[in-house]
């Protein structure tokens, strides 16, 4: 039978080597392709942003036709509320100033 004081270690060192052998694999694997999908990554997420742009000032596209439909919406809920508050606004004054006494 083993004794347990002389098997404790056993994980403990594969954990330190597992990790080691990780980080050395992670890093030889990030210098060389993980460079050059990082320049993939770049200038397919720049034409995709061209892309975006375009499609978002078509207003024959869908996409152009619901942005420029959205914007059309918060404009006229903006005036109506804004409509809504300046008659608030006024009633207050109504009331404030009926409220006042007669000098």
């Amino acid at each position: 039978m083993t004794n347990d004081s002389e098997s404790g270690g056993g994980f403990g060192w594969g954990l330190l080597v597992g990790l080691a052998l990780g980080f050395v694999a992670g890093a030889a694997l990030a210098s060389g392709p993980g460079r050059e999908q990082m320049k993939t990554l770049r200038a397919r997420t720049i034409e995709l942003t061209g892309t975006a742009r375009r499609v978002a000032r078509d207003p024959d596209h869908p996409i152009g036709r619901a942005i420029n439909d959205g914007i059309a919406a918060a404009n006229r809920r903006r005036q109506e509320l804004e409509r809504t508050a300046r008659d608030r606004w006024q009633e207050r004054k109504d009331v404030a100033k009926e409220a006042q006494p007669d000098a």
